[in-house]
């Protein structure tokens, strides 16, 4: 067998390739996406300082000249100074990426973890997990707006992502809807869905054989009732969307609508023990205990970070499934160090956004740039006459410039040009969970 050493033949676009590049708007011209936008006011003021001096030189005050020995050493000072900020923006802008790179790898492999191992026997089974795909996209959508400082639930791409009638803590007002909050994630996943033979069979026909039927039907006498009242709270506070995004049937969504209420309102609260009575049903309260060492409630006041809070649910979903033996301990120590490594990527992104290049750093830049523009003219000015505005121009743009990319790719999660296109991550975990859950089989049928 004779091996060729040439190189691979070309196809044929690729012959034209550097006829499209000639063609394409030149780097060199390109306003949008640079600093030019940003650094053009200050280059206009250092230009009209510059032309005064060279004006004032040229109608005899040529007293105003120094001597140029001072330029070489405040140009090395300068050249670190604005060295030092670009390369330290720049790695915070990398880590910054990398972060967000190990946050989707993460929540690629916990969707696909969620999707393929928590096996499906029931709609409310289906439900539940579908939220919980849904909140893994929640996470990195609601991480976003955190660094972004855009608080609350109220956007476009976060809302349909939580369960309804939820409050989470960042956007509680006050104590009651605080409390309500925190009970509601207290219960939410606690419960065990153990509905009867028959509604199983008219949801899922032959999905489900008689002999899972009678497994996962068959209670203790007193279990029964809290049992089934348990499955119809865990179906409603974990509800995310409306019932046509989930593909529920309008039945099951009207029977527990009264269960999701708020329970400040008597009504809905008799409105709800009569429903359950009617059902046959027997409620089974949550029990909080108290003590004198309870830390205070005043923290649920400030703006609790909302991606931690999507956290504390996932975690309760794997704790209830681990519960109910849809999965072992082991499979659960790999989902939860999945969940380990997003509440690490979160407080890494959070280091960032935080903890800024100091103050007195930037303001000493600042100065020193000024004072370099000021003197420069004055040393140079005997030398070059009226070359001395060009000459200015150029320069303040080249410092300023180098200046202005350090400020905005230190801060990395904005919406400046030049920040990290966090959009685009956030739509590419959607566009895969979507695959994922349309195209993607959570059980081989064989």
């Amino acid at each position: 067998m004779v091996v060729s050493h040439e190189s691979d033949t070309p196809p044929d676009y690729h012959r034209q390739r550097w006829l499209r590049e000639l063609c394409e708007y030149p780097d060199q011209l390109r306003l949008r996406g640079s600093v030019v936008p940003d650094i053009f006011p200050l280059v206009i003021l250092t230009t009209v300082y510059a032309y005064a001096i060279a004006h004032a030189y040229e109608n005899g005050y040529e007293n105003i000249a120094i001597s140029n020995s001072v330029i070489p050493a405040l140009s090395v000072v300068l050249g670190l100074l604005l060295a030092f900020r670009a390369n330290t923006s720049y790695a915070r802008y990398y880590e910054g990426r990398q972060l967000w790179e190990t946050l989707q790898s993460n929540a690629r492999n916990l969707a696909r973890l969620v999707w393929l191992s928590i096996p499906e026997r029931s709609q409310t089974d289906h439900l539940e997990k579908m939220r919980c795909m849904k909140l893994i996209l929640a996470f990195a959508v609601a991480t976003k707006h955190q660094l972004r400082h855009e608080f609350g639930v109220d956007y476009y791409d976060l809302d349909y992502l939580l369960p309804p009638h939820w409050i989470p803590a960042a956007t509680a007002d006050d104590n009651a809807k605080a409390r309500s909050a925190s009970h509601h994630l207290a219960e939410a996943f606690f419960n065990v869905d153990k509905d009867n033979k028959r509604r199983r069979k008219s949801m899922h026909g032959d999905r489900v054989t008689d002999e899972v039927n009678r497994r996962l039907t068959t209670t203790p006498p007193d279990a029964s009732a809290s049992s089934s009242t348990a499955s119809s709270t865990s179906a409603a506070e974990l509800a995310v969307g409306t019932s046509s995004n989930e593909g529920l049937p309008a039945p099951v969504t009207h029977k527990h609508h009264h269960l999701r209420r708020s329970s400040s309102s008597s009504s809905s609260t008799s409105s709800t023990e009569s429903s359950v009575k009617d059902a046959g049903e027997t409620s089974h309260p949550h029990v909080n205990f108290v003590s004198e060492e309870d830390l205070p409630d005043e923290a649920m006041q400030a703006n609790m970070s909302l991606p931690l809070e999507i956290l504390f649910r996932m975690s309760l979903y794997m704790a209830q499934a681990q519960n109910v033996k849809k999965i072992d301990g082991i499979f659960s120590s790999t989902i939860i160090s999945h969940l380990n490594a997003l509440n690490d990527c979160l407080a890494g992104l959070e280091r960032l956004q935080d903890t800024p290049i100091p103050k007195a750093y930037n303001i000493h830049l600042k100065q020193s740039l000024w004072l370099y523009l000021l003197v420069m003219p004055f040393t140079i000015v005997s030398e070059l006459g009226w070359w001395l505005v060009p000459t200015v121009v150029i320069t303040s743009f080249i410092l300023y410039g180098i200046d202005s990319i350090g400020a905005q790719i230190e801060e990395c999660f904005g919406y400046e040009g030049n920040c990290l296109p966090l959009n685009q991550f956030c739509d590419s975990i959607r566009k895969e969970i979507e695959f994922i859950v349309h195209h993607v089989p959570c059980e081989l049928v064989i």
